[in-house]
């Protein structure tokens, strides 16, 4: 390998690890947001400052995935569920 084609290897292995550390940084900070978000939706939704729909309506999240993500931490639904399945009767 040639002196030049060897600092051409550094050069692009400067850069991606440049840009690499860019990357992982930017997902860092997404993964903060997206944490912070989880958590106000959980309040909110736990609090009942705001019905799934509503919160749906402002986050990029929809009722489903709001309604997953209240599930998953434990947040008890707004009512009782009103139909029940004949398998539990019995």
């Amino acid at each position: 390998m040639t002196e030049e084609e060897k600092e051409r290897e550094e050069a692009a292995l400067r850069e991606l690890d440049k840009l690499t550390a860019a990357y992982e940084a930017a997902v860092r900070v997404v993964d903060q947001r997206r944490e912070a978000l989880h958590s106000a939706i959980i309040k909110h939704l736990r609090e009942r400052n705001a019905r799934p729909g509503q919160v749906a309506d402002h986050s990029p999240y929809d009722r489903n995935h709001v309604g997953r993500i209240a599930k998953a931490a434990g947040v008890p639904p707004r009512r009782e569920p009103t139909v029940r399945s004949i398998k539990s009767d019995g």
